[in-house]
């Protein structure tokens, strides 16, 4: 299907755009490229990144009842 035919169909369904206009060629257009652009980002293959990073946990309930925050 064409754009506008898609956008023509969407309207006979009644669906309107996020502003609540009825959809033009264009809409669709924009709609499936951001699409396709989102996809291509989350299906990308990253390489692995591995560095030395140490991380600590503090318990500051231990630490604040010591001052006497919390009794």
């Amino acid at each position: 299907m064409t754009f506008d035919a898609i956008a023509g169909s969407l309207n006979k369904e009644g669906h309107l755009t996020v502003r609540g206009k009825q959809f033009r060629g264009e809409h669709v257009h924009s709609i499936l490229k951001k699409r396709l652009a989102k996809e291509e980002l989350l299906n990308r293959e990253y390489p692995e990144v591995r560095s030395d990073v140490s991380m600590e946990a503090i318990d500051k309930t231990i630490l604040l009842s010591d001052l006497g925050f919390f009794k």
